[in-house]
C-alpha cells in the first residue's frame, strides 16, 4: 500500500534509520509468505474452474517466488493443502498468511 511504504519511510527517516533496519526495529519479519486458494478458470465463459492454491514469497523487498503449486477439482482439498504450505511456510522462519476464497 501506497500509504504504509510513506509511513515506513517518514519513520525511518525520523528515526534516522534505513528501512530494513527500521522493519529490525519494530520486529517486522523479513521473510513473508502469503498463500492463495483462488479459483482458476478453464474456459472463457468463466464457469468450469478448478481450485489453485498459489504461493507468493518476499524476503524484505525482494520477490523470491511466486507460483502456482497445485490445482485441485475440490475446494476443500485445496484450503487443506494451503493451511499445509501456511504451516511449512511458518516452520522456514517465514510470516505466513492463508489469503482467497476461504469460505
Amino acid at each position: 500500500m501506497v500509504g504504509d511504504e510513506f509511513f515506513r519511510e517518514l519513520m525511518a527517516d525520523a528515526l534516522g534509520k534505513s528501512p530494513e533496519e527500521l522493519q529490525e526495529y519494530l520486529g517486522e519479519s523479513q521473510k513473508i509468505c502469503d498463500i492463495f486458494v483462488q479459483r482458476v478458470y478453464l474456459d472463457e465463459n468463466l464457469r468450469d474452474f478448478d481450485w489453485g492454491v498459489s504461493v507468493i514469497r518476499f524476503n524484505g523487498n525482494e520477490l523470491e517466488e511466486a507460483a502456482t503449486y497445485a490445482t485441485f477439482r475440490s475446494w476443500k482439498l485445496a484450503k487443506e493443502y494451503g493451511n499445509a504450505l501456511k504451516e511449512f511456510f511458518k516452520s522456514k522462519g517465514y510470516e505466513a498468511h492463508l489469503k482467497g476464497e476461504l469460505g
